[in-house]
């Protein structure tokens, strides 16, 4: 609506007064002119728009009126990213400010949710009181089906299982793809967001030089001189009519080699499959013995339904920390008086198999390795056997 109807969305002050300058409809209203009449532009302002969409989400977070909601402007990533650090200051908040702009925001986002919901209830009644009305006709009319032989129906205790069950689990997969895009648009994975507009802004300044129209022109030559010229009929004396004189024994064999190669790759397939799924059964053992019974996937991306923000009590302050010495700073980054806590991921191979070793051992008071080659040999349980080199 921002966009069609021409509001005005970025704040210059003129003489005195605030003045909203419709930026986004006038920068929208300028490229799709421009690539009216210039078609090859559209690989470029492709790009260019889904960076536009990012920003354009950016500016409406920072117009905000609830101060925990926003976010840090596009120019503080881009100086950072370019200078090592941002010239802007780091923000201040205060206990509940804007707390009256940000309930006014927030009830009247609410009022629209109610009367969106209000109307699709009611276009809901009155569909189905439209589906009633249809059912009473079609009553009348009577079936005009022919069939007269004897329906046999059953009764499940479950039969929509495994029907359902799938597609929740689609629908799940769906939700956590759908809120990782939702936390990438509006910026709360910020920094993917940062380096998607980015990118987008210089491929789409990259996509200005490229000729596309003389692409496309030969292109489209090169398939058509190469895939319906003349030649084509000696791909068809060396090539198709080889394959389809063969005899049946050759195309026979043919399968069978493809069925061995195939039944190959999933003998090889079934075997890592089977191994991974006995490490991951003896790393969640280990974990349990190790961490506790319980174990959480930590996910890398946000995908909470719900986020939560701070109340408008809250205040935020810049960190300032206490200048130090240099020879303070060296024993910090050099990690003096530090505790590392180990975290908990297990390394290691934990399928036992016959090995071979190399164990050097170094003697207390001469400094000369020996090394001793062993043998481990893995038998059944229940089963002796003596050791063939003896007891060394």
């Amino acid at each position: 609506m921002v966009l069609m109807l021409w509001r005005g969305t970025f704040q210059i002050a003129v003489f005195g007064r605030t003045i909203k300058l419709p930026v986004h409809s006038l920068s929208a209203f300028m490229s799709a002119i421009w690539m009216v009449e210039r078609p090859q532009m559209i690989p470029s302002f492709s790009f260019a728009m889904l960076a536009w969409v990012l920003l354009a989400t950016m500016d409406y977070r920072r117009a905000l009126p609830d101060v925990w909601s926003r976010c840090k402007p596009y120019r503080e990533y881009l100086e950072t990213l370019v200078f090592g650090q941002s010239s802007a200051p780091p923000a201040s908040i205060k206990s509940r400010e804007n707390y009256e702009e940000a309930q006014a925001f927030l009830q009247a986002y609410q009022k629209r949710i109610e009367d969106s919901e209000k109307d699709a209830m009611k276009s809901y009644e009155e569909s189905m009181k439209a589906q009633e009305e249809y059912d009473k006709e079609m009553e009348e009319i009577g079936d005009d089906k022919t069939d007269i032989s004897t329906k046999r129906g059953g009764v499940s205790m479950d039969p929509f299982k495994p029907i359902l069950f799938p597609v929740q689990q689609n629908l799940a997969m769906v939700c956590r793809y759908v809120r990782h895009a939702k936390y990438v648009l509006f910026w709360e994975e910020c920094y993917i967001s940062f380096w998607i507009a980015t990118a987008c802004l210089l491929v789409a300044f990259i996509c200005l030089f490229v000729p596309w129209f003389f692409l496309i022109k030969w292109g489209a030559r090169l398939l058509v001189w190469g895939l319906f010229g003349p030649w084509m009929k000696l791909v068809d004396i060396y090539y198709v009519r080889e394959i389809e004189s063969r005899t049946e024994e050759e195309i026979e064999n043919q399968k069978l080699k493809e069925r061995a190669q195939r039944r190959l790759a999933t003998t090889v397939a079934v075997s890592e499959a089977r191994v991974k799924r006995e490490d991951a059964a003896k790393l969640k053992a280990m974990k349990k013995h190790m961490f506790g019974k319980y174990i959480t996937r930590v996910p890398i991306l946000k995908e909470d339904r719900y986020r939560d923000m701070p109340l408008p009590e809250s205040t935020a302050t810049p960190f300032r920390p206490t200048p130090i010495s240099l020879s303070e700073l060296a024993m910090q980054e050099a990690g003096y008086h530090r505790t590392r806590l180990p975290g908990q991921h297990l390394i290691g191979n934990m399928i036992p198999k016959v090995s071979r070793s190399l164990v050097r051992c170094l003697f207390s008071n001469k400094a000369q390795f020996k090394v001793l080659s062993l043998t481990r040999v893995s038998f059944p349980r229940g089963t002796h056997r003596e050791n063939p080199r003896g007891s060394q």
